[in-house]
C-alpha cells in the first residue's frame, strides 16, 4: 500500500506537538549524522562519500593530537550548556542542509569542521528565533567539552564561523513551513 501524503492539517498538528518535546538523544544523533554529511572532513574514509582517494596528510599525523569529541558528545554538551529548545536545534537542519547543497562535493574539511559548521548553524538558528540568546562570547564557552582538555573555540573563532556560514547562505535565513516539513520529517512522520 503506497504512503499517503499528509495533509496541510496533519503537518499543522505534528509540527505543532513537536516543537514542545524535549531535546532527545535521538534528535542530537539525527543532528550529528546531518552535520557530518555536509563535507567529508579529515578522518571520513572517502569511500563513505564515494568520491577518490585523497594522498595523506602533510605532515602526517600523529596520534598525539588532541583528540576531538565526536559531533554527538559536541551537540550533546552545547545543548546541555546552552538550554536550547527542540525549535531552535532543529531548526539548524535547515542551515545544514542549505550548507550542504552550496559546497562541492569535492570539499574537505579539518576534523573539527563538522563542529563548527553545527555551531555556526545553531548559532544561527537561536539569533534567527529567539528575541533572546546567548551573545557568542557564551557560545565559545558552551564549546569546551569535558574530558576533552585541548578542545573548544574561542570568541574569535566564534565569530568567524557565524560570519562565514551567513555569507555562505548569502543572508539568507528564512525558513518557510516547507522547510520545516522537509527537515523535520523524520520526526514529524510518527507523531501524525
Amino acid at each position: 500500500m503506497a504512503a499517503s501524503i499528509p495533509t496541510a492539517a496533519q503537518n499543522a498538528a505534528a509540527l505543532d506537538h513537536f516543537i514542545y518535546l524535549p531535546v532527545s538523544q535521538d534528535m542530537i544523533a539525527y543532528l550529528a549524522h546531518k552535520a557530518s554529511q555536509v563535507i567529508r572532513c579529515e578522518g571520513q574514509s572517502a569511500a563513505s562519500k564515494r568520491l577518490p582517494p585523497t594522498p595523506p596528510t602533510t605532515p602526517p599525523q600523529h596520534s598525539s593530537e588532541a583528540q576531538i569529541p565526536t559531533l554527538e558528545q559536541f551537540i550533546t554538551n552545547l545543548v546541555d550548556r546552552s538550554h536550547v529548545q527542540v525549535p531552535t536545534l532543529m531548526t539548524s537542519l535547515v542551515f545544514l542542509g542549505r550548507l550542504q547543497q552550496r559546497l562541492p562535493p569535492v570539499a574537505k574539511g579539518m576534523k573539527c569542521t563538522g563542529h563548527r559548521i553545527f555551531l555556526a548553524s545553531l548559532i544561527l538558528a537561536a539569533k534567527n528565533l529567539n528575541d533572546s540568546s546567548p551573545k557568542n562570547k557564551h557560545w565559545a564557552r558552551y564549546t569546551t567539552v569535558a574530558g576533552f582538555d585541548n578542545f573548544g573555540f574561542s570568541l574569535t573563532e566564534v565569530n568567524l564561523m557565524e560570519k562565514q556560514l551567513l555569507g555562505l547562505l548569502e543572508w539568507d535565513l528564512r525558513v518557510t513551513e516547507e522547510d520545516l516539513y522537509h527537515h523535520f520529517e523524520p520526526f514529524l512522520a510518527p507523531i501524525r
